[in-house]
């Protein structure tokens, strides 16, 4: 169970942890989660990609890739499809998929707690080790598109995730992002309340294309995010959440110069020394038992 610590008061600064905080912890482990609420951030970042049996499991990339996971035998005798390691996760079962060590140590994040054996999470058992707190999840749509038939599965993803969120009672708790901008269509056709984010990461105004898209907010890379660009935003009915911000110096000139409504790091516990070196509130953090 997660209880709040006394003493800590809403934020309305968004401390968004990427992927749960990769960079201290092995990327959406449910081990990382658990840190950023201890630690206490606003926002659980994390990706949702399904298996061939519709699971949603909380991975960024759409195939096993070997830098990060390594097999450890076949979910039973004989298996076929094993080895598993460099499949899509599209043509995995869960019970192929979580044979799978996804704690491998990355050279671009050489400082992070590494959890051997990870098991890759789904989307409910995040839900349930958060508990009853008030913490958001900002859930990544993963596209997939099928090599053979080039269909792909964005329905079927924003199905399972919603039918997910209904089931932990979370609807007033999640955003829905994606830079696959079709599903975020489908979210608002089924739960209009549902606030959407526009991830960009080039071509068009960002700005205009969020608009378009009925999103809420517009999550573009760090780089392209100044004054003038958040006032062109805030005046089109738009919050700004840069993404991935990992500098201390360059965390503090968003809030302090651009003026964003928020920030996703895969260092949480930086972003919270510069908040508080600023004199911001801080998020609440979790007691965990």
């Amino acid at each position: 169970m997660c209880v709040p610590i006394a003493g800590a008061e809403p934020v309305s600064f968004d401390l968004q942890a990427h992927r749960g905080g990769r960079g201290e912890t092995t990327e959406e482990s449910l081990r990382a989660f658990a840190k950023s609420l201890r630690l206490g951030v606003s926002t659980l970042e994390l990706d949702i990609v399904l298996t061939r049996d519709g699971q949603p499991l909380v991975w960024h990339d759409l195939t096993i890739e070997p830098a990060k996971c390594a097999d450890t035998g076949p979910a039973f005798a004989g298996d076929p499809d094993y080895p598993y390691v460099g499949r899509r996760i599209a043509e995995l079962t869960l019970a192929q998929a979580r044979t799978l060590d996804c704690g491998r140590l990355l050279p671009e994040f050489a400082a992070a707690e590494v959890v051997s054996g990870n098991v890759i999470a789904t989307l409910p058992e995040v839900f349930a080790l958060a508990g009853d707190t008030d913490v958001r999840y900002n859930i990544e749509t993963k596209v997939d598109s099928d090599p053979v038939t080039d269909s792909d599965n964005g329905r079927q993803v924003v199905d399972v995730i919603l039918a997910a969120v209904r089931a932990a009672g979370r609807l007033d708790a999640v955003e829905i992002q994606s830079f696959d901008w079709r599903t975020l269509a489908l979210v608002r056709a089924v739960e209009p309340a549902i606030p959407l984010v526009a991830l960009w990461e080039g071509g068009a105004d960002p700005i205009a294309g969020a608009v378009a898209a009925g999103a809420d907010i517009v999550s573009p890379d760090y780089a392209v995010v100044d004054r003038a660009f958040v006032r062109r935003a805030h005046a089109a009915g738009l919050k700004v959440i840069p993404w991935t911000v990992n500098d201390a110096a360059t965390m503090r000139r968003l809030i302090t110069e651009a003026g964003v409504d928020g920030l996703i790091t895969d260092y949480p516990s930086r972003l919270r020394t510069v908040m508080a070196q600023l004199g911001m509130p801080l998020p609440r953090p979790y007691s965990l038992s």
